[in-house]
């Protein structure tokens, strides 16, 4: 079964993901922080009405935040609703991205690739703890090699570290 991976960059990274889970892409995003937020959380904003939760996906996978002064681009993702056909169809299985519209900031967008499902080669084991966590697994397609993320895990990971602070207050 084939698949198609948007890719983006973080840092020198190459990262990916599903894109039937990416609904849409933004430039140049401005945020409204959130008082008392994890670090995680880098703010709000208001896409035509509706509030997003904008994350920073580096520090979600504890690597230094890009640098404040350089744009960012926001990867909005899309809500249990949205890819609940997609499941139907039998794509997507076990995915929960839950009800409320969540992004990540990213350096840049990359391409769209297409792999097979069996091209999906486990994550090394040398990645840190945090990040082997949240990783699917590791993409070779010629010169690329592509981290492609476990979008639930780190929606989880994010989802827990709220949690933890909030009964540490």
């Amino acid at each position: 079964m084939s698949r198609q991976i948007a890719t983006f960059v973080l840092g020198k990274t190459l990262l990916g993901l599903d894109i039937l889970l990416v609904k849409e892409v933004y430039r140049g995003v401005s945020t409204t922080p959130i008082p008392d937020a994890p670090e995680q959380i880098r703010g709000l904003m208001n896409l035509r009405g509706r509030v997003v939760t904008v994350m920073d996906l580096n520090t979600c996978l504890n690597r230094q935040t890009s640098e404040k002064g350089t744009e960012n681009y926001l990867l909005i993702l899309k809500t249990d609703e949205e890819i609940k056909g997609y499941q139907k169809k039998g794509d997507l299985a076990g995915i929960s991205l839950g009800d409320d519209i969540a992004g990540f900031l990213i350096d840049q967008m990359d391409d769209v690739i297409e792999v097979e499902t069996g091209e999906i080669l486990p994550s090394p084991p040398n990645l840190e703890e945090v990040e082997a966590k949240l990783v699917e697994g590791i993409i070779k397609k010629g010169d690329l090699l592509v981290i492609l993320l476990d979008i639930t895990a780190v929606l989880e990971s994010v989802m827990k570290v709220m949690k933890d602070e909030k009964t540490n207050t």
